[in-house]
């Protein structure tokens, strides 16, 4: 199956989109059919690299589904990166034509989504031609751009199989069903608000709404007027549902999903103990389409795991030992299944760094498996803090500091020092109200951790950099 094919199967009078305007799956057939019409007579073919930089609107699902379906590729771009940083992505990729919802400039042609509707600029498109005949399901149909924490970003190149067996894969678990009413609040760049957000669903024939605003009172109120019943979002929107969340808003929600981040176990537990719903946790990455893992619904909640991976997605965890795997030893996440992608676009050497012959990827992370198989994420590799030859795993340090009450959020990272190799700080936003006490702060975690893991500095932040997922920018701290 292609990308382009997966609402094929559903009833085209049920409603598949509901956002600036509301679209039934016969409609949005017939809008996606424009779309191509157009991108055509622009000019667009086979392996042209189309970009997509554009808040979530309908019309980003519309695009997409019209130039893969062209045979062509597309380059979902963060729209929260400035111009230089588009041009650098429009550059490597070789983008043909950049399709975007604000005024803006690049070093390639440029058209504003909304011109896609506008048929009577281009006169009588006429009929596209079908899809390319020799393409198949193992062909690139996205480039999806890593943030580039280390170096300039990648490309990610995911292939139909990738990103439909990865949308089976997730369903499978989850299992939507065509009554859900699927909440799209985030960036549909992004891999994991494009999968399981807007691409699962539509794959089952139920409705997805779709929001481009962070507001938690504009979520709140969409979640109540429109009944959502499946809500994916990243660990801050929980947080900030524990703290301001009214629990009638969420009546109609029977499934809530969280990824991008680990979630701290105060909020997992908060919300459940404020809602009577567990919060579905699970991990992925770009390079896996994304979803590795997630919770199974039907099962009881259990903190801090990402549940074990999901069906026809085999892991493994490659420790320094290099012997069998005995359960709780930490070492290195790898991942195998058709959900890998192919590599990084005209980047061989990094390709060959991540993805083993045999076809395991190198994810990057630090876990441990519990005997059932459940994934427990320690932290990044890179994010790993040597102080004085011992190893320090952030995550442990502020899974401690989330315990005390009067902290809202934290970050610890390491930085350089000449004495110890690396020392441990961290930063901290307290709650409404709340005085940032340093000695009370370190008091407990001496109480909790070893002396060498509690962090020298404890810097006060009215809040942490985060991207446009909400994940917590350690990099930008660092710096």
């Amino acid at each position: 199956m292609f990308i382009f094919e997966i609402y094929k199967n559903a009833n085209p009078d049920h409603i598949a989109l509901v956002g600036n305007r509301t679209l039934t799956y016969g409609e949005m057939d017939q809008q996606i059919s424009r779309y191509r019409n157009v991108l055509y007579k622009k000019g667009i073919r086979q392996g042209d690299r189309v970009a997509i930089y554009s808040g979530n609107c309908i019309q980003f699902v519309l695009a997409y589904m019209a130039i893969v379906s062209l045979g062509a590729i597309v380059v979902p771009v963060n729209f929260s990166l400035v111009e230089r940083e588009v041009d650098y992505i429009v550059k490597d990729a070789g983008i043909s034509l950049l399709l975007t919802d604000r005024p803006m400039k690049a070093v390639c042609p440029v058209m504003g989504l909304d011109k896609l509707d506008d048929l009577s600029r281009f006169g009588k498109a006429g009929e596209a031609p079908a899809f390319p005949e020799g393409i198949t399901e193992d062909d690139v149909c996205s480039l999806v751009y890593t943030s580039g924490t280390t170096g300039s970003p990648k490309g990610a190149m995911l292939s139909h199989k990738n990103i439909v067996r990865n949308i089976q894969q997730f369903n499978d678990v989850v299992q939507f069903n065509d009554r859900d009413i699927c909440l799209c609040v985030l960036p549909m760049f992004h891999c994991y608000g494009w999968t399981v957000s807007a691409m699962a669903p539509l794959y089952v024939g139920a409705s997805v709404v779709v929001l481009n605003s962070k507001n938690p009172k504009e979520m709140i109120h969409t979640i109540e007027k429109y009944k959502i019943t499946v809500a994916a979002m990243v660990p801050p929107m929980y947080h900030l549902l524990v703290r301001r969340g009214d629990t009638s808003a969420m009546d109609s929600v029977r499934m809530f999903i969280s990824g991008g981040a680990p979630i701290p176990q105060p909020v997992s537990q908060g919300f459940y103990e404020k809602y009577g719903h567990p919060v579905l946790e699970g991990y992925g990455l770009t390079e896996a389409s994304p979803v590795v893992s997630v919770m199974h619904p039907d099962q009881p909640p259990k903190y801090l795991t990402v549940g074990p991976a999901i069906s026809d997605v085999e892991v493994k965890v490659c420790t320094k030992s290099g012997g069998p795997y005995k359960p709780g030893e930490v070492g290195e996440l790898m991942v195998r299944g058709d959900n890998v992608m192919k590599g990084y676009w005209h980047k061989e050497e990094e390709t060959a760094k991540v993805i083993t012959p045999d076809g395991w990827l190198h994810t990057g992370d630090l876990v441990y498996m519990d005997k059932d198989g459940y994934i427990y994420i320690v932290d990044r590799i890179k994010d790993l803090i040597i102080v004085n030859g011992e190893n320090i795993y952030p995550g442990e340090v502020e899974d401690c500091l989330y315990e005390i009450p009067e902290i809202s959020e934290c970050a610890v990272v390491g930085h350089s020092d000449p004495l110890r190799g690396q020392a441990v700080w961290a930063y901290i936003v307290m709650k409404d109200g709340c005085p940032f006490d340093e000695d009370s702060i370190r008091h407990y975690l001496l109480k909790n951790l070893a002396a060498y893991k509690v962090p020298r500095r404890f810097i006060p932040m009215d809040e942490l950099p985060k991207n446009s997922t909400g994940k917590i920018l350690k990099r930008a701290l660092r710096k």
